[in-house]
């Protein structure tokens, strides 16, 4: 017989509503929400008692890099760092040793992510140029989305061609399949590290020199034409500036199919931090001037943002250290996925006065209905997955890289106070992580279970 849980006590909040409820889960699924379960027999009863419960986080964008040799993150370490922060699915970005590109990749990132990880996943399949029957077969071994880089940012994942990302558009036009792009002008970028290293200009801010908005923007803009021209559906990764923004918002109301994306790091830090933290704020696009953080939240607010997602990257601390006195030296990618809701959620509730209901849609059920698993994922209702954080919104904390429990001890917001702490987080009805004073992990590898784009019609 299925194990019965009782969330009791929380204030539970959807995408749509905010109100006070038990949940009942009879083994892996939400099987009620009720005013009162006291005549409910249970075999576990979590006490939730002023605490927020809402469906667990889904990053749309983590780079764990399983298969890889020099095991920088992995399936299993990176999906500790996930649970801790409330996440309880993730979508996993192609980069690997090989990069993905091929169904046997794929396979080959299945079997691992099964033995490994302690959440649901999903993953990207990438887009490098190669012949379309490829890009066909990672589609049928089940990937829910596709994903190119505009620019030459990421060693090992070579940059689409305009013709090949065209062709990719084309492809994908009769299908609900995104097509995600990491969006920079190639030429312009290359230009602006080229001029600043001919200068001699190595510190920080080099950095975000180096690239600025129009470099983005330029990039969003041919990418939503190529969609729009085609009827395809196109998905921009980590967007930080307000231009590509705003090129989005209007696609939107044309219209188009275009979703975006951004990250923590680019609602809450700034140029301050890059100068303070220096190669480990190191990331493509660069973390923006305060003035374009804060015009960032208005797209946020206003439902053009459809999704925050983390964009991992555990890079070693001694591979970052390289940029010390050199930005140039130090890898592109921040850590994230652990301090994302939790400072997102401090950000939303404490700092800008916006809705629980706005948290949890752009971190949980829009990445579940762009990505294919809404309603088993991205929602708490009878049928739902039971996959839930549960958040003390009055535990604040200093983050610091020691307390990170994916395997590389660094974060881009060392030294910040959260106001939120993730108390505990189940996926599919099992506790995986719980806070009670220091991290407990109930969970073990290979809990996760791989998602494919037919997911969510199976609630």
């Amino acid at each position: 017989m299925a194990k019965r849980v009782i969330v009791r006590g929380g204030i539970i909040s959807t995408d749509s509503d905010v109100f006070r409820a038990d949940v009942v889960i009879d083994g892996e699924v939400v099987s009620a929400l009720t005013t009162d379960s006291s005549g409910v027999e249970a075999d576990e009863v979590i006490d939730a008692g002023d605490l927020l419960v809402v469906p667990g986080g889904i990053d749309a964008h983590t780079h764990f890099k399983d298969p890889d040799p020099n095991e920088i993150e992995g399936f299993y370490y990176g999906s500790l760092g996930a649970v801790a922060g409330g996440i309880s699915s993730v979508v996993e970005m192609p980069q690997a040793t090989p990069v993905a590109s091929e169904s046997s990749h794929i396979m080959e990132k299945i079997r691992i992510g099964e033995e490994k990880s302690l959440v649901d996943f999903a993953l990207w399949g990438a887009a490098i140029n190669q012949d379309l029957e490829s890009i066909e077969e990672m589609i049928d071994a089940g990937v829910v989305a596709i994903k190119s880089f505009m620019a030459g940012s990421s060693p090992g994942f070579p940059r689409i061609t305009d013709a090949s990302m065209y062709d990719v558009f084309a492809l994908l036009a009769d299908t609900d399949i995104p097509y995600g792009l990491h969006a920079e002008n190639d030429e312009l970028l290359q230009d602006g590290i080229a001029t600043l290293q001919a200068a001699g200009e190595n510190d920080p801010l080099a950095h975000a020199d180096s690239r600025p908005p129009v470099v983005e923007a330029e990039a969003i803009n041919r990418a939503i034409f190529f969609a729009e021209e085609t009827g395809a559906r196109a998905y921009i990764c980590h967007s930080s500036t307000v231009s590509g923004l705003e090129l989005v918002r209007q696609a939107k109301e044309r219209g188009a199919r275009v979703e975006v994306e951004t990250c923590p790091q680019y609602l809450a830090l700034d140029t301050d931090d890059l100068v303070r933290l220096g190669p480990f704020a190191r990331c493509a696009p660069a973390i923006r001037e305060r003035d374009e953080v804060e015009l960032l939240w208005s797209y946020v607010q206003d439902g053009t943002m459809d999704t925050i997602a983390s964009d991992h990257c555990g890079y070693t601390i001694e591979s970052k250290e390289a940029g010390r006195d050199n930005i140039w030296n130090a890898p592109l990618g921040l850590s994230g996925i652990q301090t994302m809701l939790p400072a997102m959620l401090d950000e939303f509730i404490h700092k800008r006065d916006l809705d629980f209901t706005d948290f949890v849609r752009v971190t949980s059920t829009n990445p579940a209905r762009i990505f294919g698993s809404y309603p088993r994922k991205g929602t708490l209702r009878p049928g739902s997955d039971a996959d839930i954080a549960i958040y003390d919104l009055n535990a604040s904390w200093t983050v610091t890289g020691s307390d990170m429990l994916h395997r590389n001890k660094w974060t881009p917001f060392e030294g910040k106070t959260i106001g939120v702490r993730c108390v505990r987080t189940l996926v599919r009805g099992a506790t995986m992580y719980e806070f009670n004073g220091e991290h407990v992990i109930h969970g073990n590898a290979g809990h996760g279970r791989f998602i494919n784009r037919e997911y969510g019609t199976g609630g």
